[in-house]
């Protein structure tokens, strides 16, 4: 069967019209050009040059080889560099999962700097409940999964993207709300706004761990909305929500944003994968998130946070 580089010295001796040429062109010598080109007419059963020691000319079956051979060999060139690409992390689909919380600041910036860096990476975002990233990736229906207050990563990597102070959101009319930082035990005749547990299990737990340290037990109320950017039930009154610095910067007027004393309850934001699936642009990924302004220490063994 003839092969690909047959194809290249025909091409090669139709655009030069001279042996001599054609395998300088192609990094070969004149025998092994002139061999390699009787070599594809025997196979193809078909002369593609007609040669005199003055001239070479293209028969009809040679100009419809260099012609179509032409077109081909660019495809060819195309495909390689494109799997080239896609070897290096340049090219390809990334396939990015986060939980709602992560779409204030982390995720938005995150797709950005990859869209900047590697324009040619299609990403595909899935915002799903954080329970759910560890096994999205286990089941490779995701490649990177930026997570928060995550305790199940059997088999996973687990980095360090950010650590980010946890203070409260109260109203601004709030007697607290123009301290510099609270103590958390300063929150405890006030209702705390928080989801069920099944929503991040982790978060709820520490969350009432650290109340019980604080010498009180926490008054919970369920939020009516799943995600609420602008806080309603806090302006409303119905309680005080514990939240990361991030919310900060965006919080709605009237609200303020107030540090919790001693680092408690500090959020940290961890980027996961499967180890077991190879993704260039996953890891093309990675690197630019490191590069930003965030410190990541090394990622730990799987199933360790």
């Amino acid at each position: 069967m003839p092969e690909l580089r047959h194809l290249r010295y025909a091409v090669a001796v139709a655009d030069e019209l001279n042996f001599t040429r054609a395998a300088a062109r192609e990094g070969v010598s004149q025998q092994v050009l002139s061999a390699q080109i009787r070599q594809f007419e025997d196979e193809l059963g078909v002369r593609l040059f007609d040669r005199s020691t003055r001239e070479v000319r293209l028969t009809d079956a040679g100009a419809a080889v260099a012609g179509r051979g032409r077109a081909l060999l660019r495809e060819v060139d195309e495909l390689w560099e494109d799997l080239r690409r896609r070897g290096t992390g340049q090219a390809g689909v990334l396939r990015f999962g986060f939980g709602r919380s992560a779409a204030f600041d982390a995720a938005p910036r995150l797709v950005a700097a990859m869209a900047d860096a590697h324009p040619d990476v299609r990403i595909e975002t899935s915002e799903l409940p954080s329970p759910d990233l560890p096994q999205a990736l286990r089941d490779g229906r995701i490649d990177v999964a930026l997570a928060r207050w995550t305790a199940d990563t059997e088999g996973l990597f687990v980095q360090e993207l950010a650590r980010r102070a946890t203070g409260v959101v109260l109203r601004a009319d709030d007697p607290l709300a123009d301290r510099p930082e609270l103590e958390l035990g300063e929150l405890a005749d006030r209702s705390l706004l928080m989801h069920e547990r099944g929503a991040l299990p982790a978060r709820y737990d520490a969350v009432l761990a650290a109340c019980a340290a604080a010498g009180f037990a926490a008054r919970l109320v369920t939020p009516r909305l799943s995600f609420d950017p602008t806080f309603a039930d806090v302006a409303e009154g119905r309680g005080v929500v514990l939240a990361s610095a991030a919310v900060r910067a965006s919080l709605p007027p009237g609200l303020r944003w107030v540090a919790l004393a001693g680092g408690v309850l500090e959020q940290r934001t961890d980027f996961m994968w499967n180890p077991a699936r190879a993704s260039p642009a996953r890891d093309a990924f990675l690197a630019v998130a490191r590069a930003l302004s965030w410190e990541a220490p090394a990622a730990s063994p799987p199933g360790r946070l």
